[in-house]
């Protein structure tokens, strides 16, 4: 007894220590793991929405202290104009209306050469009071116009700093949100073809197709006065499947039978092809930018043909940037969350027209293959594994 009790005790030592990992290959697996998850699907959103917010609160962080100087400056300079009127005024005893013309109508210049120049640095015309340019939730839709190259030109980085961020983040950036649609474009489009193969085509239908039919039978030469045990001869199948070939004795046969289903190979099966119709990915995306340009039109008091000339401007990448969201909700208490759920409508709109165009491109690529097969320019896949 006290000796299995040591074997065994042996045995849970040893399958211990094989169990028990090292600090070092634990982290990496740890690393493998979340690594493995970050560019999964779900991970590549968390992932791109992620690096926008974090955008986001670099580019306020180094932008928005520049641009409350320069409006503070601009307010000074209006204030210092102001003053000057009023003393010019002053000083004229009698007006006389070409001598108080001809001076404050150079004051006026100066103000204005310094607006201009003020508007060159970042400033934008309003207060400090009213609203901030570099807000988070403007911050964050310009993060999102960097990385999906639209960059609509309205706001853009006054700081030596912030440019040299703006190309980092757009270097790191462009390629993660190509990775992105490739991806959720995919899986989007294989969703929405299981959907389409479900809901659209209903009805009893055999999920699984044979790719030859008439090759699934197998012939049989007997022959039966050669053999030496009539036992051991096959046995005899229906006089249909019977043929005659020409060259054999009148004591061999031909039998041709049929392969049963479990003798066949995966590789003879196929599943039926499911195209989605290229009009049905055009009533989507029609769909989508017609329900932004309603949305957009509510909020910000476009009409309908500029809600929809916006949405298809912002969604192609366009990006002209005559049109940009938050313009007119300045005095809106709800305007941030508004640029925030402008942001998700253009990220969720770039995954659907990449799923879109998956969709197009595999039902032209289908087209375009069957044209080529019907004219005999490209050859037939069974017809090249026969030759």
């Amino acid at each position: 007894m006290a000796l299995e009790r040591k074997r065994s005790s042996r045995r849970s030592n040893y399958r211990y220590q094989v169990k028990k990992k090292s600090p070092s290959s634990r982290c990496k697996s740890c690393c493998r793991k979340f690594t493995a998850f970050m560019f999964s699907h779900v991970g590549l959103c968390g992932l791109v929405v992620g690096y926008s917010i974090m955008g986001a609160f670099a580019f306020q962080a180094l932008e928005a202290p520049h641009e409350d100087k320069k409006t503070s400056q601009v307010i000074q300079m209006r204030q210092a104009t102001v003053d000057k009127l009023w003393d010019i005024t002053y000083r004229l005893n009698i007006l006389y209306r070409d001598n108080w013309t001809q001076l404050v109508a150079e004051e006026i210049k100066v103000f204005q050469a310094s607006v201009v120049k003020a508007v060159k640095d970042g400033y934008d015309g309003n207060d400090l009071m009213i609203s901030q340019q570099w807000s988070f939730s403007r911050a964050f839709l310009y993060s999102l116009t960097v990385i999906t190259t639209i960059g609509y030109g309205n706001i853009a980085p006054r700081t030596n700093w912030g440019k040299v961020v703006t190309i980092i983040y757009a270097i790191v950036g462009i390629p993660l949100m190509l990775l992105y649609l490739t991806n959720i474009g995919d899986i989007l489009a294989k969703s929405f073809k299981y959907v389409y193969s479900r809901v659209c085509r209903c009805g009893p239908q055999d999920p699984y197709k044979r790719r030859r039919p008439n090759e699934n039978y197998r012939a049989h030469h007997v022959v039966t006065h050669n053999s030496p045990n009539k036992h051991n001869a096959l046995p005899e199948a229906p006089l249909k499947d019977k043929v005659t070939c020409v060259g054999l004795s009148g004591d061999d046969e031909v039998r041709i039978e049929a392969i049963p289903d479990a003798m066949m190979d995966d590789d003879d099966y196929e599943k039926p092809r499911v195209t989605v119709p290229i009009t049905l990915c055009l009533i989507i995306l029609v769909g989508y930018i017609g329900g932004g340009a309603v949305l957009f039109s509510l909020w910000e008091g476009w009409d309908y043909l500029d809600g929809s000339y916006f949405c298809f401007v912002t969604l192609s990448t366009i990006g002209f940037g005559d049109l940009v969201p938050g313009d007119s909700t300045i005095s809106d208490a709800g305007s941030q969350e508004k640029l925030v759920l402008c942001s998700l409508y253009l990220l969720v709109g770039m995954a659907v027209i990449a799923m879109c165009f998956n969709l197009m491109q595999e039902e032209v690529i289908h087209k375009v293959r069957n044209f080529g097969l019907r004219i005999g320019i490209i050859k037939a896949i069974d017809d090249g594994d026969e030759d």
